[in-house]
């Protein structure tokens, strides 16, 4: 049957945790090896833990990171930047906004399918349909980021071209923007097929990989 629930008094009692890091092992503080974990000292427990993953743990990649980018300018340059404005200008935008004059501008049809091509208008419409998490997989399936970079898709400049393998389902070539796609017939196989494709791409399916001879 079902083990009876713990309560985490039990559960840390049962465990005979300690102050040591639970990945690598390294005591917390002086003695951390012997002093048990309760939860009296839960609290305490949680902010050594964080010290160690944020800021001792991690102080000499912080440092080294910090020393390559003094090497290419003095980080007084970054001064009047916020926090988010950095974000966004290393990072992208976490919110992916465009409109269907922006994805005609920059999501091109080539090899043979042309701004007329069904599938190429079926794909701009399901563009247009998705929410926000679906734009940061359909831009992380073609261009392996899922944000859009600081001046927006006109700096990815995404390719569509006919599925030249017979294959039924999209695959992309991040290296160069590029979205192989099937010729869809109607709109619900077109959104099948881009959802498996995003569901196959963190395992490394359904990209297009160079021939090496």
């Amino acid at each position: 049957g079902m083990a009876a629930p713990l309560s985490l008094r039990a559960w840390l009692a049962a465990g005979a945790c300690c102050f040591v890091c639970p990945i690598t092992g390294a005591p917390l503080c002086d003695g951390g090896d012997d002093l048990p974990l309760t939860v009296h000292n839960l609290q305490e427990y949680v902010h050594l833990l964080a010290q160690l993953w944020l800021a001792d743990g991690v102080a000499a990649q912080a440092s080294a990171f910090r020393s390559g980018l003094e090497e290419v300018f003095p980080l007084s340059a970054l001064a009047p930047f916020t926090l988010a404005e950095l974000q966004t200008c290393l990072c992208g935008t976490m919110s992916i906004e465009w409109s269907e004059a922006e994805l005609q501008r920059n999501i091109h049809p080539s090899g043979g399918y042309s701004k007329h091509s069904k599938v190429y208008q079926l794909l701009l419409d399901e563009l247009q349909r998705m929410e926000n998490k679906e734009r940061r997989l359909f831009l992380n399936f073609v261009t392996a980021c899922p944000h859009l970079p600081p001046a927006g898709l006109s700096m990815l400049e995404i390719e569509v071209l006919p599925q030249h393998n017979g294959g039924t389902f999209p695959t992309a070539q991040t290296c160069g923007n590029k979205l192989y796609l099937p010729e869809y017939d109607d709109a619900a196989a077109l959104r099948s097929g881009l959802l498996e494709a995003f569901a196959n791409a963190d395992f490394g399916g359904l990209h297009e990989r160079a021939v090496v001879l």
